[in-house]
């Protein structure tokens, strides 16, 4: 099968140039806005489709339980412990500074590997935290009780101690060590204070900043090894049986109730969530922001498409005649829709060169306003081709039909 030559295409364009130019600025429109809009609900849906590692209608956690005298001490967060293990139902308790899908008590952790890639991760600290959250370990091993060290806010901020193990994501051990093993690694702490030693990975764990989710960074997690000994807000991961789940959460109000009841910031009274329900809150926004951008690709693909077929089929009607004399000099019905689909092509690649140039331009002032990512450069081959396929798509009818027309019938149209 052989494509139209281009010469001919090119004078019937430059003798009738409303229709094509039309056409050709509806494209144009359409590749700056679609591109945008597509680059960003991909940004917007990529954390949700990370599996986040928590084990399933297990977890519950505890907030919101402020010291009435300014810091917590160590035998009352271990007595918090305790009450909580003793529920039945309930198969781990950590103390924790850092929980999924909260951010009430967080710090992030800058630090670089050797090869001097740098990022910013988020820290999860707790004495048996990773079997709180039930976290899948794949590779290495989990903390020995003897590298815990005593995390003191009281004191300040968090000081780690050189060569403090740390555990990774698989996405967070990948960006440091794209060429090999993470097991043993260094991490140099950004700001010069120490580093730390890798010795597991887990395959899946959430960061809890949600304004840091974008630009692939969704699962830069790492756990800590710390005994929590002094903290203005305590905080809990408690995993529980299934089964037992709604029942541990109510007996855990009741006991936490009981265990502060004089210690605790009168007023303020201890949370006790299921992970589930906070992590589709914390995400709402998210799938608001889908279902809109998906609805604006949506309706500005069928405006794009609808109004490429309506120009086609009116340019069709316009040329009529030519059709006709073609067909009668002998031109086959495939001749007659190859070459409007190779003038529909030309047309709309003339829409896509400024549309491309539009759709950067967009971004970049996207970028300088609102501080949205840097549009990849990849989405504009990807996306010309879909809008270049979407144009053929709209054209193939009024093709097909110019093609239908009788030749005689043809000769006596306008």
């Amino acid at each position: 099968m052989s494509l139209p030559p281009l010469r001919p295409i090119l004078s019937a364009l430059r003798r009738h140039p409303l229709m094509p130019a039309l056409i050709a600025a509806q494209i144009c429109i359409a590749c700056a806005i679609l591109l945008n809009a597509a680059f960003e609900l991909q940004r917007q849906a990529a954390p949700l489709l990370v599996d986040d590692g928590i084990a399933r209608g297990r977890l519950l956690l505890v907030d919101q339980l402020v010291s009435r005298e300014g810091m917590w001490r160590p035998a009352q967060i271990r007595a918090g412990a305790d009450a909580l293990r003793a529920l039945p139902g309930v198969e781990a308790v950590a103390p924790a500074l850092g929980l999924p899908m909260k951010q009430s008590m967080s710090f992030v952790l800058r630090t670089r590997s050797p090869s001097g890639v740098v990022a910013s991760a988020s820290g999860f600290v707790g004495e048996g935290l990773r079997e709180a959250l039930g976290l899948e370990l794949v590779r290495g091993r989990d903390f020995a009780p003897e590298e815990h060290f005593d995390i003191d806010l009281s004191s300040g901020g968090i000081d780690l101690p050189p060569g403090t193990p740390a555990i990774l994501t698989e996405a967070l051990a990948r960006h440091y060590f794209p060429d090999g093993d993470a097991l043993g690694g260094r991490l140099e702490q950004a700001d010069g204070a120490g580093h730390l030693v890798v010795v597991g990975v887990v395959r899946h764990l959430l960061r809890y900043q949600l304004d840091a989710l974008d630009g692939g960074q969704a699962e830069f997690s790492m756990l800590l090894p710390a005994r929590i000994v002094s903290v203005p807000l305590l905080t809990y991961a408690v995993r529980a049986d299934p089964a037992q789940r709604d029942q541990v959460r109510e007996a855990a109000l009741a006991a936490l109730s009981r265990e502060f009841e004089t210690s605790r910031m009168p007023g303020l009274e201890a949370s006790v969530d299921a992970y589930e329900p906070l992590r589709a809150a914390a995400f709402r926004p998210r799938r608001a922001a889908l279902w809109l951008l998906g609805t604006v690709i949506a309706v500005m693909s069928v405006v794009t498409a609808v109004g490429i077929a309506g120009l086609s089929a009116y340019w069709v009607e316009q040329r009529r005649r030519t059709i006709g004399i073609r067909r009668a000099l002998g031109a086959r019905r495939g001749d007659i829709v190859r070459y409007f689909l190779a003038e529909n092509a030309v047309v709309v690649g003339a829409g896509l060169l400024p549309g491309l140039a539009a759709a950067y331009a967009i971004n970049q002032w996207l970028m300088r306003e609102y501080e949205l990512a840097r549009l990849p450069l990849a989405y504009l081959p990807l996306g010309a081709l879909a809008l270049w396929l979407l144009g053929l798509c709209a054209a193939w009818g009024p093709a097909r039909r110019a093609a239908a027309v009788a030749p005689a019938v043809a000769a006596r149209g306008p």
